[in-house]
């Protein structure tokens, strides 16, 4: 990665766990603390240890992590009651003491530690820490299968946005005797790999009887397209329990070893499955000898899954592929792939039968809304089928969104940037500088700690109004975090501020310096709102710095084309730097790229190499929209989506008037890779 995307998603306020979770930022550390050698007391540090309260707070957050109980006690000792942020340290003691109580613990600890976390879920209801502590609660309660309190606990917990507790709440009620099958499908037919607790309520759904053969088979599948290893052994041995534990590692660990000999159906389809994902070439090969162990269905998702490992790799062969799929079962996330593998080829009828063997949520989501539309509107000839098509822009149209704004084009009509809302009342702002949630964000913020700072932002925004969020946003921008002030103001649902949403700060230094490069500053913004947010010291998980996520090597090569002599690293992280470095490097890439906006963007994410690359695999010319929907990489086509609607909005934002077509600025994708910019990185 050359320029590397910091997630300007907001994710729901407990998906970023505080502990065992990988971040994208790093807490700053602690630069006094003494290191202690093998012969130092394990207790009693001196005061002296820590040179702050912010420190030592930091050391005791750094500790859980490990987890190090003694070093977090030695820190939280000297975290004082009336430090701002002293709950987190009471919730962290807490979930050290539920780690220690697992099924055998003695009956007196496992009785203390639930004492502890009911008085302490009671006495933080409805805050983030104490729900954070509720779930912690509950993964210890379903671990030892201590149901009568796991029910009594399960429904005080508020975000319910993780699979853990929810599947042992099924396993709850399923050792009760009730039918959970059906809600189980949600958390278990999924192309992932399943957390323990999961593992556990399809293994006891599977020995009462509720899961049946079929659906041990659809988990198997799931598993294999996941690609993970762990996934595809547990699902085998409940799906297929006649295969030999050794068979099965042989094929994990070589695929062809179930296709070179005689093998089971079982066997083949796994060995068909994984060597689709790294040479699906060779599995499509495989296809016809291998056809007589097979069923019909078995055949159609062994395609499907042939031409989903085609289509990570951009190969031409996938829309071929994709037809041999037409018929195949398949989870949404290979549907969604067999609809880009048919996009790549504009096979229409591809496009609607994959779109239409979708789940109805999947169906439903602008994506496959506008994509279903246009297959519709292609293959029909008659007043109704361009009616239905209509019909289906239209229930997407009318949002700031790429497919949204898509949609409407095709309806002949434009996205209108609505009416400013009021100005939040004096009343509303006090409420907002009231929230204490706000305030131990804003804590974490100073601190570096930027996922719990959100998380404890985001936890107080569930429930707002507009004019509540509205008030909110306005504070995060008094308090300088555009970050919040956008991600905040865009949930308000029937009141909208753009100015909130859309903001364009440092404007006396961001469009000179996008002008000196020839570039659109409406593009510069997009591109901004998507990267970092607007924050102006965001460090990336790989090292990308500043408003443009500028890489250290790229910065190096930066400097060194635009003659700056005596180049640090550091400089990067200034504003004025960041912004010409980063127009200088987008121009580059623009230059190298056809001028293409849409090229562009793939390659200011995922380095101008990429985009190239993926042109090459065409065999004839496609619409922008295809080729931006069928970039290969999660991460860059969600990017060059959000970035070239964002850049529409910003047009009519700063230069004011209708929001311009997007079709003009993704224009046409040709065969063929452009000419690379002058040894620029990736390039």
């Amino acid at each position: 990665m050359f320029i590397r995307l910091v997630s300007a998603i907001v994710l729901p306020a407990a998906i970023v766990a505080l502990l065992g979770a990988s971040s994208a930022w790093s807490a700053p550390a602690a630069p006094n603390a003494r290191r202690c050698e093998p012969n130092c007391p394990k207790q009693g540090p001196s005061r002296a240890e820590f040179a702050s309260e912010d420190e030592a707070f930091i050391a005791a957050r750094n500790a859980v992590n490990k987890p190090d109980p003694v070093r977090f006690e030695q820190a939280a000792a000297q975290v004082g009651r009336s430090y701002p942020l002293a709950v987190y340290i009471d919730y962290w003691r807490l979930r050290l003491q539920l780690a220690d109580t697992r099924p055998g613990s003695a009956p007196d600890a496992i009785e203390a530690a639930d004492a502890q976390a009911r008085d302490f879920v009671a006495r933080h209801q409805g805050t983030i820490v104490g729900d954070l502590a509720r779930r912690d609660w509950l993964n210890t309660l379903g671990r030892r299968e201590a149901w009568s309190t796991y029910e009594t606990v399960y429904p005080g917990w508020i975000l319910k946005d993780e699979p853990g507790p929810r599947c042992h709440a099924l396993r709850a009620r399923l050792s009760r005797g009730e039918a959970v099958m059906a809600e189980a499908r949600e958390l278990l037919m999924q192309p992932r790999d399943l957390v323990e607790a999961c593992n556990g309520l399809l293994e006891s759904l599977a020995s009462s009887g509720q899961a049946q053969a079929a659906d041990l088979w659809q988990r198997l599948e799931f598993a294999l397209e996941s690609g993970s290893t762990s996934a595809v052994r547990r699902a085998a041995l409940l799906a297929a329990p006649s295969i030999e534990a050794r068979q099965l590692e042989q094929v994990l660990a070589r695929p062809s070893s179930a296709l070179d000999a005689p093998a089971s159906r079982e066997l083949t389809i796994i060995g068909l499955a994984l060597l689709a994902r790294n040479d699906p070439g060779a599995a499509a090969e495989r296809m016809a000898p291998l056809a007589s162990r097979l069923r019909p269905a078995d055949r159609a998702w062994c395609w499907s899954q042939i031409a989903a490992g085609g289509m990570r790799k951009m190969l031409p062969e996938s829309t071929a592929w994709a037809r041999e799929a037409r018929s195949a079962r398949a989870s949404d996330d290979t549907l969604a792939t067999l609809t880009r593998a048919s996009l790549r080829g504009t096979d229409w009828a591809g496009v609607r039968s994959a779109i239409e063997r979708m789940s109805e949520s999947a169906r439903s989501e602008p994506t496959w809304t506008y994509w279903l539309g246009r297959a519709l509107q292609a293959q029909s000839d008659t007043p109704e089928g361009r009616h239905q098509a209509r019909a289906l822009f239209t229930l997407i149209a009318g949002r700031p969104e790429f497919y949204s704004m898509l949609a409407a084009e095709e309806l002949g009509t434009r996205f209108v940037v609505p009416p400013k809302a009021a100005a939040p009342t004096p009343a509303e702002l006090a409420a907002a500088r009231a929230n204490p949630g706000f305030d131990r964000a804003i804590r974490f913020y100073e601190l570096g700690l930027r996922p719990e700072g959100n998380r404890e932002w985001n936890f107080q925004l569930r429930t707002m109004t507009d004019r509540q969020l509205l008030a909110a946003a306005e504070y995060g921008r008094q308090r300088g975090l555009l970050d919040r002030m956008v991600n905040t103001s865009d949930r308000t649902r029937a009141e909208h501020d753009y100015q909130q949403r859309y903001p364009s700060p440092y404007a006396d230094r961001l469009q000179p310096a996008a002008r000196a490069q020839g570039l659109d500053p409406a593009w510069v913004y997009g591109l901004i709102r998507q990267e970092s947010r607007f924050i102006t010291d965001a460090r990336s998980s790989v090292g990308a710095s500043g408003l443009m996520q500028i890489m250290p090597g790229t910065a190096k090569w930066i400097a060194q084309k635009m003659g700056v002599r005596d180049f640090n690293p550091a400089q990067i992280n200034d504003l004025d730097t960041n912004l010409q470095f980063g127009t200088f490097y987008l121009k580059t890439v623009f230059d190298g790229l056809d001028r293409s906006p849409a090229l562009a963007s793939a390659g200011y994410n995922a380095g101008p190499g990429r985009p190239r690359s993926w042109r090459g695999t065409l065999d004839k010319t496609v619409e922008g929209a295809i080729f931006a929907e069928i970039i290969p990489f999660t991460e860059t086509r969600g990017y060059v989506k959000a970035v070239l609607a964002n850049a529409a909005v910003y047009s009519s934002v700063l230069n004011g008037g209708d929001v311009p077509s997007l079709k003009p600025m993704l224009g046409e994708v040709s065969p063929g890779p452009a000419t690379p910019p002058s040894a620029a990185p990736g390039g």
